[in-house]
């Protein structure tokens, strides 16, 4: 998936579960850094003049040219079949169409070689990539990096870092590697995945010049609300949202179909974003009905678009033109000619405040970035 949220990641992080302050293995100078930054995290939001703040605005300024709105999302792109070259035909069909911004990681089996055969084939991708990581050494980020440059072809333009244990303080040192992989022209920015807004404050204030943060956020599943938007939009960094369709439960597929069980959800994102669904209706399949009806609507208003599109265009409108970008997973070029359609559709304040409508009939978002998936909310 777009960050490490996969049953194996979910019980990841499930067995680490331990006290925000203990010991060891954790070095004392790395605890006592975080001690540091978590004190000061007022202080990032206050001054301008912040060290951190600076490197940031820097990036962010560089990175304003190459911000995409929609990015195609490889974290699937092997899950019906094996057939690599079948997948290299459905992201050239995408880069044809203008889509030339794709999202990976090394930990999604073979997609980062994929897009190395996309290379290879004449297309040259916007490669954006993740290290994954529980490990604060420099060894491991540059190892990942030298799997990703030879499996790419090439350096990627950004790439999402990923700690698995956010109390476990040594993510600043960890983040500061891909800093100097940068410096070094083995990346292009450096980014973050899946970082709730305190640790997302805290590696700011350290310096580490992250341009943007990929998130879940949808209609179902907002939690980017609870001060990571206005964080993000306030300091520049792009939100890289993916799940905006849920999975595709947001679709006209479902719409006016009895609630399913858990074994006619297809695939596993679907059975991922039941969940949210469920914490925002509180089990009220009814109220998931009205949503989906309420966005046909919108969808017929605006063209006879899908109900899909509707609620990627939602999202986009609360990021706004410059705060980031949606993440649409494929298989093959099934939706091709409906994501092409996505950036026409614009949603006007009545259409706001009809889906907003709906959506306080259910329960508000708890949490930040990840909480529940860490067993924190």
């Amino acid at each position: 998936p777009h960050g490490p949220k996969g049953p194996q990641g979910r019980a990841r992080a499930r067995r680490r579960k331990r006290s925000m302050w203990r010991l060891a293995p954790v070095p004392v100078p790395a605890l006592a850094l975080l001690l540091l930054l978590l004190l000061h995290l007022d202080a990032v939001d206050s001054s301008d003049g912040f060290e951190g703040l600076d490197s940031l605005a820097e990036a962010c300024s560089a990175f304003d040219a190459h911000a995409p709105r929609v990015v195609i999302g490889c974290w699937q792109i092997l899950e019906r079949h094996a057939d690599e070259e079948e997948a290299v035909r459905t992201l050239s069909a995408y880069a044809a169409a203008g889509f030339t911004t794709f999202d990976t990681a090394d930990i999604y089996g073979r997609s980062e070689a994929v897009l190395g055969k996309l290379r290879s084939a004449g297309v040259e991708p916007v490669v954006h990539t993740k290290f994954v990581t529980g490990e604060e050494g420099e060894g491991a980020a540059r190892a990942v990096n030298e799997r990703s440059r030879r499996a790419l072809g090439g350096v990627p333009e950004l790439v999402a870092f990923h700690w698995w244990d956010n109390e476990d303080p040594r993510f600043v040192q960890a983040a500061h590697h891909l800093t100097t992989l940068r410096d070094e022209g083995k990346l292009g920015q450096v980014a973050a995945c899946n970082f709730d807004l305190p640790h997302l404050k805290a590696m700011v204030a350290a310096g580490v010049p992250v341009v943007s943060n990929q998130v879940q956020y949808s209609l179902l599943d907002r939690r980017p609300e609870n001060g990571m938007v206005a964080y993000a939009r306030k300091h520049g960094i792009r939100l890289a949202t993916f799940g905006v369709v849920a999975g595709g439960l947001l679709s006209d597929t479902w719409l006016e179909k009895p609630a399913p069980s858990r074994e006619q959800l297809s695939t596993v994102s679907q059975r991922m974003y039941f969940s949210p669904l469920n914490r925002w209706t509180g089990g009220d399949w009814g109220l998931f009905q009205k949503l989906l009806r309420t966005l046909r609507g919108l969808a017929d208003k605006h063209g006879n678009t899908s109900v899909a599109n509707v609620a990627s265009a939602w999202v986009l409108r609360q990021l706004g033109a410059d705060g980031g970008w949606v993440i649409l997973g494929v298989r093959d070029t099934k939706h091709l000619a409906e994501h092409s359609a996505l950036l026409g559709v614009e949603l006007d304040d009545e259409d706001e405040a009809a889906i907003r409508a709906v959506l306080a009939e259910g329960h508000p978002p708890k949490g930040c970035i990840w909480s529940h998936e860490r067993g924190l909310a």
